[in-house]
């Protein structure tokens, strides 16, 4: 394989999802683990500068490992993760927050319990083995979901619990898809950007759609308001 260039930045769900409610004038708290060698150490400082509550932030012993994700020009996407980093996400000290979204495969007791208080909890649906997490939302691409959205709603179920509401299921620039587990709704996006680098777009639109359901806004108008500004997003890092 070959390729044209290679940048190393910030990234992953809480960060792109965190970043939008940043803009959005929310005051953000990441729960995730960095390692304490220089590149964990200068990741803290930057997403301390950027306006993240950085408290809930744990340093662990080891050496910072990024992920590879391949980009091609189609806008398949090919994502390496290293082996081996599957240990439960925890959090230091009580959580109080007014939403909550859940990017991780695995979580310990104490953080599900402390999820299970919060007033609305959004997660994005695992795509591989995970920790049960009470969720109001779950949020996924279409094309990481059967089409039969009776199975989906099961599967999402079995994650969020009996506090499941509705399955929220993006398809590009196609309508999105909320499914309350008997009746669809499909929000036509209120605009359409063609872009080959989709990277951090569903996360946008996660914490767009958090803030407009925390502004007491309709899942349908929270939807179709997420889609504007994760387009405005996108339209604005092409240019």
């Amino acid at each position: 394989m070959q390729f044209s260039s290679r940048t190393t930045r910030l990234g992953g769900g809480a960060y792109y999802t965190g970043q939008q409610l940043l803009e959005l004038g929310a005051d953000v708290a990441l729960v995730s683990r960095l390692m304490h060698d220089e590149q964990g150490q200068a990741t803290l400082t930057s997403l301390s500068s950027a306006g993240f509550d950085t408290d809930y932030i744990m340093m662990a012993p080891g050496e910072t490992a990024p992920l590879e994700i391949f980009l091609e020009p189609n806008g398949e996407r090919t994502i390496i993760a290293p082996a081996g980093r599957a240990h439960p996400l925890t959090a230091p000290g009580k959580l109080s927050s007014a939403g909550v979204y859940i990017n991780a495969f695995t979580l310990d007791g104490h953080i599900v319990d402390q999820i299970s208080a919060q007033p609305l909890v959004l997660s994005q649906f695992p795509l591989k083995p995970a920790t049960p997490r009470p969720a109001d939302y779950v949020i996924s691409s279409r094309d990481d979901l059967p089409d039969d959205l009776a199975h989906a709603w099961q599967r999402a179920a079995a994650i969020a619990g009996p506090r499941l509401k509705m399955l929220v299921l993006t398809d590009g620039p196609r309508p999105i898809t909320l499914f309350d587990g008997s009746s669809a709704l499909e929000v036509e996006p209120a605009e359409r950007i063609a872009t080959a680098n989709t990277i951090g777009a569903g996360d946008r639109f996660a914490g767009a759609f958090l803030f407009a359901l925390l502004q007491g806004q309709t899942p349908a108008a929270a939807a179709w308001d997420a889609s504007r500004i994760t387009a405005e997003w996108l339209r604005r890092r092409d240019d």
